[in-house]
């Protein structure tokens, strides 16, 4: 039977999660799944994004470490499956700092990776705890690389963050090609000062893999873009705009077909209806379960959320300069 919910909006006050009621008044429950450090909730953990394989094992890949983790949501222990490197660039050490994860039909690994301008890949037979396997290059030339999907057709599309650009690589990799361009835009943060210019961030195709979801964290909005019968793209189209979507990242499909979007800025996850329609699913102060959340997977009914753990905006400790009084990074799942 298909998920109702009804859509009430959490006070941001609040510092457990607040989620929604369905229909009879049901309520759906925020709460952490697992907690990635549980020795500290200073960011010595920092994971941008979720992913599942299809026996619904959740991963991703810690920025600090470059450890792949693997967690069963039945056993959610820490098991290390793969590792990203850190590179000599112009004479200095660079972590990868890795945002986007996906899988492809085959169960291979595919990681973006920003510093290095690449798409990363780890082989799924060599996503072995006993030898984690390391992640190699498979594509070039993605300026800005974050988020990550595949098409229909097995086409891998990956975003440039503030170039506002959307890549376009084929199954065999190598240098990627420009696909599709976000209108760039820049705003200055409730702070006064910070300057945020990601156009193209995270994103997720419809269930037909034939239409991109993109969040557009600068504006706090959502576009699409259409994949053509020739492969090449429609012109983006704003789907909705709204401060419930300050920060705006790391959306998915729910199984009923509706679109969820992590609003980090807000410590928040929304739903967006393709008419444009946006409100609140759960959201929560500095204390969690909630902490600037960046990006949103299902496994079945069950949505489970990265969180990056900024200290900024809502995520802001009572002290105004950490963000120590939540847990840290750590996954969170709302269940019906």
């Amino acid at each position: 039977m298909k998920l109702k919910w009804l859509v009430l909006l959490c006070a941001s006050a609040l510092t457990s999660g607040c989620a929604l009621a369905g229909s009879g008044a049901r309520a759906a429950k925020v709460s952490i799944l697992v907690d990635l450090d549980p020795n500290s909730a200073d960011q010595t953990v920092i994971v941008e994004t979720v992913t599942a394989d299809q026996q619904g094992r959740l991963y991703v890949c810690d920025r600090v470490t470059g450890n792949v983790i693997r967690i069963d949501p039945k056993d959610p222990k820490l098991i290390v499956v793969g590792r990203v490197e850190s590179r000599a660039i112009d004479g200095k050490r660079v972590r990868a700092d890795t945002s986007g994860i996906v899988f492809n039909q085959q169960g291979d690994l595919y990681i973006t990776s920003g510093p290095f301008r690449e798409i990363l890949r780890i082989k799924k037979a060599d996503l072995n705890p006993e030898k984690p396997g390391v992640a190699e290059t498979f594509a070039t030339g993605t300026e800005g690389a974050n988020g990550i999907a595949f098409d229909k057709r097995g086409i891998l599309y990956v975003s440039g963050g503030r170039n506002g650009k959307i890549y376009r690589i084929g199954p065999a990799g190598g240098a990627a090609q420009d696909w599709a361009q976000i209108e760039l835009y820049t705003r200055t943060l409730p702070d006064g000062k910070t300057q945020q210019a990601i156009t193209a961030n995270g994103f997720t195709f419809d269930a037909k893999g034939e239409v991109l979801y993109v969040a557009d964290t600068a504006r706090g909005a959502v576009w699409k873009v259409a994949v053509g019968a020739d492969e090449k793209a429609g012109k983006p189209t704003l789907v909705a705009q709204s401060p419930l979507l300050e920060g705006a990242d790391g959306p998915a499909f729910d199984p009923s077909g509706r679109l969820w979007v992590a609003a980090n800025e807000r410590n928040a996850v929304v739903m967006v209806t393709l008419d444009g329609k946006v409100q609140d699913i759960a959201k929560n102060g500095s204390k969690g379960p909630l902490e600037f959340p960046t990006s949103v997977v299902f496994v079945g009914n069950t949505a489970y959320i990265s969180n990056f753990d900024t200290p900024r905006r809502d995520n802001l400790a009572a002290d105004g300069k950490t963000s120590l009084d939540g847990i840290g990074a750590s996954i969170a799942q709302i269940t019906p």
